[in-house]
C-alpha cells in the first residue's frame, strides 16, 4: 500500500559560541505604546529605512518612520508620515529604487474592512509626497504587498476577500505612471498572495494560500508560482501540504535561483491539532520531500545565503512565554537556536539578507498593551551546512503545466 510520507529531520536545541554571530537585539521604535508591523529596506549606500505601525487606540493608528545609518546600531527620532487623525492603517511596506528615493504602501482604514483602500507615498530625498489611493474604487481592498524589479518596476498587489471567493489585483509602477489594475488569476478560486522575491530576470516568485471554490477554508494549503517578466504571463500553481495550512508562509530562492519554501501546517487530526514548520525546495529536477522542521511554531520565515545554506526562523511557546527560534543544518541535523525570549509574545518576523548579512525584524511585546520593534543580525556561515549542489534555474520556465498541480509524496510500503 502507500502511505504519505514527510521527511521528519532530528533537531537539536542548542546554545553554543555559534551563538556570538548574532548580535544584540536592538530597539528600533524606542515609543511607548505598541508599536507593530515592521517592514524595511536598504538604500545603495547601505542606509536601513524602517516603517511601522504605532497603536493609539482600537480604531486609530499611524505609519512611523525610523532610519539608520550605522547598519542599525542607533536610529533616527520615528517621524510619523501619514499625517491622519483618524481611522487605522495597516500593513506598510517600504522600497527603494536605484535613485535612492522611497516608495511606501499602507492599508487604511482597516477598523472597517469594507471601506479598507491601498494607500501609496513617495519620498524623493527630500520631502514625502501626499498620500493617494491606489485600489481606486475598490474598498475591502486589505493585505498589500509591496515589490519592485530589478528594473525599478514596481508592484503593488492587494486581495480583495469579497470579490469571487477572495482574490489578487495589482497594478505597477514605470517612470513615473501607474498602470491599470489587473488581475492575474480571474477565477473563483481563494487566492491571497503572501510572499515573494525576484530573480536576475525580473521573474517574481510567489508564495500563496488557495482553496478551490468547491472547497472550505480548512482545505487552505501553500502553493507556488510566478509572474514571467519576459512574457508578461503568470503561472498555474504547484500546491504543497496534506492537511490545513496557513499561518507563516514564506519564500526564497538560492544561487542557481530554485525557491525553497516554508510553512505551518497541521500535523494531526487531535482536537486541538498539532502543527509544524515545513520545508521544501526545487532542487532544478524536482521539488524535495517536505521536512517537518519542529512542532508548535508560528511566524515562519526563511532565507537561503549566499553560500546557498537554509536559515529558518519562527516563534514558539514555552512554559513562561515565547522566543524566537533560528534553525540551521548540520552534520545531518535540524540545530535550533533561541535568539529573544519574552514572558509575553512575538510577533511579525521579517528576515532579509543584505551583502553578506542576514537580518532579522520583530515585533516584542513584554506586557499586553505594549511592543516594540527589534531587529539583530549576523554574518552568513560559510562552513558546510546545506550545501545544495549547484542546478540550472528552475525548469519550469516557461510555465509546463496545463492544470493545476498538487504535489504528493508517496513510499511504497
Amino acid at each position: 500500500m502507500k502511505k504519505a510520507l514527510f521527511l521528519f529531520i532530528p533537531l537539536v536545541l542548542i546554545m553554543n559560541s555559534f551563538a556570538q554571530n548574532w548580535t544584540e537585539p536592538v530597539n528600533v521604535s524606542n515609543m511607548g505604546g505598541f508599536n507593530q508591523l515592521p517592514d524595511y529596506c536598504f538604500n545603495n549606500n547601505g542606509v536601513i529605512h524602517c516603517v511601522w505601525v504605532h497603536v493609539y487606540e482600537t480604531n486609530f493608528s499611524k505609519i512611523f518612520y525610523s532610519k539608520s545609518y550605522d547598519y542599525g546600531s542607533t536610529w533616527t527620532t520615528p517621524e510619523d508620515i501619514s499625517l491622519n487623525n483618524e481611522k487605522r492603517l495597516s500593513q506598510p511596506h517600504i522600497i527603494c529604487d536605484s535613485e535612492n528615493n522611497l516608495h511606501v504602501t499602507y492599508d487604511y482604514d482597516t477598523g472597517n474592512y469594507l471601506e479598507t483602500l491601498v494607500y501609496y507615498k513617495k519620498f524623493n530625498g527630500t520631502n514625502w509626497s501626499e498620500s493617494f489611493v491606489l485600489s481606486e474604487n475598490m474598498p475591502e481592498s486589505p493585505a498589500n504587498k509591496l515589490v519592485i524589479d530589478n528594473n525599478d518596476r514596481i508592484y503593488c498587489f492587494w486581495f480583495r476577500i469579497l470579490y469571487n471567493n477572495g482574490t489578487t489585483f495589482y497594478r505597477y509602477m514605470e517612470n513615473g505612471e501607474w498602470s491599470d489594475i489587473h488581475i492575474p488569476y480571474d477565477n473563483t478560486d481563494y487566492f491571497p498572495f503572501v510572499n515573494f522575491t525576484v530573480d536576475s530576470d525580473n521573474n517574481l516568485h510567489w508564495i500563496g494560500a488557495h482553496y478551490h471554490e468547491w472547497q472550505t477554508a480548512y482545505e487552505i494549503k501553500p502553493v507556488y508560482f510566478y509572474y514571467d517578466y519576459g512574457n508578461d504571463e503568470w503561472s498555474d500553481f504547484v500546491k504543497f501540504g496534506e492537511r490545513y495550512s496557513w499561518y507563516g508562509f514564506d519564500i526564497d530562492l538560492d544561487v542557481p535561483e530554485n525557491p525553497h519554501l516554508v510553512w505551518q501546517e497541521f500535523t494531526n487530526d487531535s482536537i486541538p491539532p498539532n502543527d509544524g514548520t515545513f520545508y521544501t525546495y526545487y532542487d532544478g529536477d524536482n521539488w524535495k520531500t517536505p521536512e517537518l522542521i519542529v512542532e508548535d511554531p508560528k511566524n515562519q520565515q526563511i532565507i537561503i545565503d549566499n553560500y546557498n545554506n537554509p536559515n529558518i526562523f519562527d516563534t514558539e511557546k514555552y512554559e513562561n512565554g515565547h522566543k524566537i527560534l533560528f534553525y540551521y543544518y548540520s552534520n545531518n541535523i535540524w540545530n535550533g537556536y533561541i535568539l529573544d525570549e519574552t514572558p509575553n509574545a512575538f510577533f511579525d518576523l521579517g528576515a532579509k539578507k543584505y551583502n553578506d548579512q542576514i537580518y532579522l525584524f520583530y515585533t516584542k511585546s513584554l506586557m499586553g498593551e505594549e511592543g516594540q520593534i527589534y531587529y539583530t543580525k549576523m554574518d552568513m556561515m560559510t562552513g558546510n551546512i546545506k550545501i545544495h549542489t549547484p542546478f540550472n534555474k528552475l525548469k519550469i520556465f516557461p510555465n509546463p503545466f496545463k492544470i493545476n498541480l498538487t504535489i504528493s509524496f508517496e513510499i511504497e510500503i
